[in-house]
């Protein structure tokens, strides 16, 4: 909705180009066209640019998610009616209506598409962890954690309760990278017991200096839920950790 918001306060609050300027003129002929002597025609013009951007890339992001290509010279049109005072074929009750109804219909729709995404990010990720599974030197934890013993350190195992100090990469089983402490080149203190159940789990199996990968289940990462744009639903995951050190 924050979309539909966006398109609706823009045509409050900016200026508009007339349509019979933009007709049959190409792009260099507009610029050589426009003159703007006046301190508030630059004003008007850059508002004129930067909304144009904005609604820009909110046409976009309708016809990502909806798959509805908006036709620009109906909105440019209606844009100008609004601020010409002109009349319009909708009253804008009318047209908040319409925009409302839409936004519930992007919604239904986002929420089918979310549904079938993690439905299929759940079946690669099994097939991906079976498949794992069965390679040389990976094992496998009650719960389902599969791990790889990079390096084996000789130091003392953490606790739940204990911090740590690791190094780590963060990967989906397609190889895409969302997260990693060599790329900040800077370790990350954490609290055993206050990350993803994989993480609990896998950090308690790992001596001081051990350097392991583990390659967790949606159910021991973060689910249903995922997290952010980086990690989808039901994404199974991929860490090389290293543990560095417990914190005292």
């Amino acid at each position: 909705m924050r979309t539909l918001k966006f398109l609706l306060v823009t045509l409050l609050i900016i200026s508009a180009v007339p349509v019979q300027a933009r007709r049959k003129a190409s792009k260099k002929q507009q610029k050589e066209q426009v003159q703007l002597p006046a301190k508030v025609d630059s004003i008007s013009y850059a508002f004129g640019i930067d909304a144009g951007n904005g609604i820009k890339a909110a046409f976009k992001d309708i016809k990502e998610r909806s798959d509805l290509e908006l036709k620009p010279e109906i909105f440019v049109q209606a844009f100008n009616n609004v601020l010409l005072n002109d009349s319009a074929v909708f009253t804008k009750e009318e047209a908040a209506d319409i925009l409302n109804k839409f936004g519930a219909e992007m919604q239904r729709i986002a929420r089918e598409k979310q549904k079938i995404a993690a439905e299929k990010n759940l079946a690669e990720g099994k097939a991906f962890l079976a498949a794992k599974a069965s390679e040389v030197g990976v094992q496998k934890t009650e719960s389902g954690l599969l791990y790889v013993v990079e390096r084996q350190g000789t130091g003392e195992k953490p606790t739940l309760n204990d911090r740590v100090k690791v190094h780590y990469t963060g990967k989906l089983i397609n190889g895409k990278k969302f997260d990693s402490s060599y790329d900040r080149q800077q370790p990350l203190e954490l609290s055993v017991g206050g990350v993803i159940a994989g993480w609990q789990e896998g950090l308690q199996l790992m001596p001081v200096g051990s350097k392991y990968i583990f390659y967790i289940p949606s159910e021991l990462g973060y689910g249903e839920r995922g997290a952010g744009k980086d990690i989808p639903a039901n994404s199974a995951l991929i860490f090389e950790v290293e543990l560095l050190e417990i914190i005292r």
